[in-house]
């Protein structure tokens, strides 16, 4: 089981959740492997990349073996592919080996540079994850369900964790996360990067390190680069290496 890794150049998406009968991200996961692969780039799918939880066996079966194949196909170029276990995914945690060249992690500490970077899903900071576990599947599953009939409450509800969200950190997210962030730093790491809450944005940490979430490509075509000691938050578009998202 590999944790700890070196990279010239990696980029990292989160909560792709592909299976997920609201997902539709397929084409463009595909685009972005080959352009990230053929940019030169390792590539980390940090978490609920293929989506177990809330399954949807047909968009699975149709969606899987192209976006697998993207991946196998960025391996074979003398990338590293990386793909850290989520909430919506953790039965994978029984098989954390390699899938032909993607190669299976609970986290991973990314030596860059001069610098250290913590990818990590970060559901293991969610209080509600951890409190009631039994509750937060129930709800998963009844989420799953609403949104077979109304697939427009998944944005309403995102826009209303915005709403509500604090001032601190990245808006729309609990606070335990910026603190887990914090936490981090002070063990010794130049930046963190989380995924799970599907919020995306960009926080300072209290010692000079940066807090990134690339949130959910269901929602946003965002990623992170860690690049020359520096972790930048980004948005795919055909323009090469993107433009820094806001």
């Amino acid at each position: 089981m590999i944790t700890r890794i070196r990279s010239k150049r990696m980029v990292v998406i989160s909560d792709l959740h592909i299976g997920n009968p609201f997902s539709g991200v397929r084409r463009k996961t595909v685009d972005f492997i080959h352009w990230a692969s053929s940019s030169g780039y390792d590539i980390c799918l940090n978490g609920d990349g293929f989506d177990v939880a809330q399954v949807s066996l047909s968009r699975l079966t149709q969606d899987l073996p192209e976006v697998l194949q993207a991946l196998k196909n960025a391996a074979a170029r003398g990338r590293s592919v990386y793909y850290v276990v989520g909430n919506h995914d953790i039965l994978f945690e029984h098989f954390l080996n390699d899938w032909g060249g993607v190669q299976l992690a609970p986290f991973l500490n990314v030596d860059c540079g001069a610098a250290r970077f913590r990818v990590e899903h970060g559901h293991l900071y969610d209080p509600f994850f951890i409190a009631y576990p039994r509750l937060y599947d129930f709800s998963t599953w009844l989420a799953g369900f609403a949104l077979k009939v109304h697939p427009s409450l998944y944005r309403s509800w995102i826009a209303f964790e915005k709403f509500m969200g604090r001032k601190r950190g990245i808006a729309g997210e609990r606070a335990s996360f910026l603190c887990a962030a914090a936490k981090l730093e002070e063990r010794g790491f130049d930046g963190v990067v989380f995924g799970h809450t599907h919020h995306r944005g960009v926080a300072r940490l209290p010692l000079g390190g940066a807090y990134l979430n690339p949130g959910s490509w269901m929602l946003s075509s965002t990623y992170v680069t860690i690049e020359n000691g520096v972790a930048e938050l980004r948005e795919f578009c055909p323009s090469p290496g993107g433009r820094i998202a806001g």
